[in-house]
């Protein structure tokens, strides 16, 4: 709590980066446009780009700042989603579930090459269900971390201390190597990489502009620059990724790409809302399988007690914010402050992408995204 308190006071004193959101769409009041210039202000946010939408499209969107140095951003710019992402792996896997493709109760022993099973419980199989749920007890080990650079096989690192002292089944704790595995998952099911599996399930369907590879993208993405302590170079430079290539895009690789359906989709802000449409109302997906994912099947209290954990989906129950359940994930990386939640009940929705913010947070959600939730919800 101390360096909580230390980082919000140090940034009030940073000074406010945030210039006049640039409109590409406005539907609400300047009121309400000035509201959400104030939050990203007083958050001190650099750049990015905001928009609300509904079941029949984008009613607001606004941009403002730098995609990289001396390069404004604009209507078309990509950012890569953090852990926004893991909504985005969860909505390709249901549709790959409602086609019939995998199912989210099968045992990942019977096709992966190594098992995901806790040690103490050998007995008890590991689901998509529970990697999507965070209740699978695989946990973000120091071997997890080390391999962010090192390029670890996911069996070593399974086997260096990533299961929790409870059971699979037992327990939620939050945790992006489990949320990796689904990638390996669904390779090691199908056959097809994760990357043409959500081409083909969902991203060509909704007609979205996105890819795991930055490299497939034709739209510019942005950097990602942490405020506090001010950076001189990006922490994450957009064409540099770009830069990186797409090798591997077409390949099963059951053993490295835990490393992208956890955080790696980037997409625009057009791709992004047609995804939330999607979630909105039966479509694109049933009833049965939005119930599904939408439904609370485990608990975040332990970290967040505003927070349930759906399918790949935050819970939020906060009267603060707003008196009934908002529907959405968040992304932070990089120091990108980034969410997506949905008003079901009112079939509406907002995004919000940062190249830059404040990554003050009490529990899950960050400062800066509970804000933006309260001004977006105060005007019904």
């Amino acid at each position: 709590m101390k360096y909580l308190h230390l980082y919000r006071l140090l940034t009030k004193l940073l000074p406010a980066q945030c210039g006049e959101l640039q409109t590409v769409h406005q539907h609400m009041s300047e009121e309400q446009k000035n509201g959400l210039q104030s939050v990203l202000k007083r958050h001190r946010a650099s750049g990015g780009a905001i928009a609300s939408f509904d079941e029949h499209g984008i009613k607001d969107h606004f941009v403002y700042g730098d995609l990289t140095a001396g390069q404004p951003l604009t209507a078309g710019t990509a950012f890569r989603l953090a852990s926004v992402s893991k909504l985005v792996t969860a909505a390709g896997v249901m549709a790959m579930s409602q086609q019939g493709l995998i199912n989210l109760d099968e045992d990942t022993d019977l096709f992966l090459p190594y098992s995901l099973r806790h040690p103490k419980a050998p007995e008890l199989p590991i689901t998509l269900r529970m990697l999507l749920t965070h209740t699978s007890a695989i946990i973000d080990s120091p071997a997890y971390f080390n391999a962010l650079e090192s390029a670890t096989d996911a069996q070593a690192i399974l086997e260096q201390g990533s299961h929790a002292a409870y059971l699979p089944g037992q327990g939620c704790e939050y945790s992006n190597f489990a949320y990796g595995l689904i990638a390996c998952v669904l390779e090691a099911k199908t056959g097809l990489s994760f990357e043409n599996l959500m081409q083909q399930y969902l991203f060509e369907p909704l007609c979205m502009q996105a890819s795991f590879y930055p490299a497939r993208l034709e739209a510019p993405l942005a950097d990602a620059c942490r405020i506090l302590p001010p950076q001189k170079m990006p922490n994450y430079s957009g064409k540099k990724r770009k830069a990186a290539g797409d090798a591997g895009c077409d390949q099963v690789d059951v053993q490295r790409h835990y490393l992208l359906s956890q955080g790696n989709a980037c997409m625009d802000v057009d791709s992004l809302v047609k995804l939330g449409q999607a979630l909105l109302q039966p479509g694109f997906f049933t009833q049965e399988t939005l119930t599904d994912m939408l439904a609370p099947h485990a608990s975040l209290s332990g970290r967040d007690p505003f927070l349930r954990q759906g399918l790949g989906v935050f819970l939020l129950d906060d009267d603060s914010i707003c008196g009934h359940t908002l529907y959405g994930h968040q992304g932070m990386a990089y120091g990108a402050v980034h969410l997506l939640f949905l008003d079901v009940q009112k079939k509406k929705g907002i995004l919000s992408l940062t190249t830059g913010a404040s990554e003050a947070r009490r529990h899950i959600l960050a400062d800066l995204n509970r804000a933006l939730l309260q001004e977006w919800c105060k005007h019904g």
